[in-house]
C-alpha cells in the first residue's frame, strides 16, 4: 500500500509515471467498471471505459495517502461515482426527450410522476453506492454493520454523547490523523476534551469511529441521517 501511495504521489508531477500506472492498472479500471455496470466493457467501444479512465486519472490527482485509505479503494470509489454521474446525465437526457415528445403529443399530459420516479431511482442508486463505500471504509477499521448493531449505545442520550465525541475527533486534524494512521482513537488525548471516562470511550469505540468516518468522509445521505 505504501509503495503505490508513493508512486501515485510522484505521478502527480510526472506524466511518464502517471501513464505507466494507468497502463499497468488498466485491468483494475476495466474490472471496476464491469463490476459496477454488470456487463463486459470493451475499451475501444464503450464510453464507460473512457469515463473510468478519466476517473482513475482524477483519483491520482486527488488521492491523499495520509488519510490511511488505500489508493485502490479510493480509485474504486471515484470510478463508481463518475460512472453514476455518467448514467444520471444519460438518463436525464432520455427523460427530457421523452417529456418533450409527450408534450408535443398532448400539452396537457401530466408527466410529474415519471420525473418523480426518475429522481427516486437516482437517489436510491446513490444511497446504495454510499452505503457500499461506507461498508468498505468500516472494514478497514475491523468494523462490520453487525458489530455496530451490537456495540451501539442502547440509550438515546448515550448515542448523542457518542456523536458529540465523534464530532470532536472529526473536527480535530490531529485526532483524525491519528485515527486514520493507527486505526485507533487517541483516547488519552480525547479525555481532556470530554467528561466521559476512558472506560466509556473504549466501550463505545466502534460506534464513535463509525460516526467519525461519516462526518469526515464524502457521505451526503449518511450525514443527513446523523444530523437527523
Amino acid at each position: 500500500m505504501k509503495e503505490i501511495a508513493a508512486l501515485v504521489e510522484k505521478a502527480k508531477h510526472d506524466n511518464q509515471i502517471r501513464d505507466s500506472i494507468i497502463t499497468k492498472y488498466a485491468p483494475f479500471i476495466l474490472k471496476t467498471a464491469s463490476d459496477f455496470t454488470n456487463k463486459y466493457i470493451n475499451p475501444g467501444v464503450d464510453e464507460e471505459y473512457s469515463v473510468s479512465l478519466l476517473a482513475f486519472n482524477e483519483a491520482i490527482d486527488s488521492y491523499d495517502g495520509t488519510r490511511g485509505v488505500s489508493f485502490f479503494a479510493f480509485a474504486r470509489i471515484v470510478i463508481r461515482r463518475r460512472l453514476m454521474d455518467f448514467y444520471n446525465k444519460k438518463n436525464k437526457k432520455v427523460s427530457e426527450v421523452s417529456i418533450q415528445t409527450l408534450e408535443e403529443q398532448n400539452p396537457y399530459i401530466e408527466y410529474s410522476i415519471s420525473l418523480d420516479r426518475y429522481k427516486l431511482t437516482t437517489e436510491q442508486e446513490s444511497r446504495k453506492m454510499e452505503i457500499e463505500d461506507y461498508q468498505r471504509a468500516l472494514k478497514e477499521f475491523g468494523i462490520s454493520f453487525d458489530s455496530l448493531v451490537d456495540d451501539a449505545p442502547k440509550k438515546k442520550d448515550a448515542r448523542t454523547r457518542a456523536v458529540e465525541i465523534a464530532r470532536i475527533v472529526a473536527d480535530c486534524p490531529q485526532f483524525l490523523s491519528h485515527l486514520t494512521k493507527t486505526k485507533q482513537l487517541p483516547l488519552s488525548e480525547m479525555l481532556g476534551k470530554t467528561s466521559l471516562s476512558r472506560k466509556t470511550l473504549e466501550r463505545n469505540r466502534k460506534y464513535i469511529i463509525a460516526i467519525v468516518l461519516i462526518l469526515s468522509g464524502d457521505y451526503y445521505y449518511l450525514k443527513d441521517y446523523i444530523q437527523g
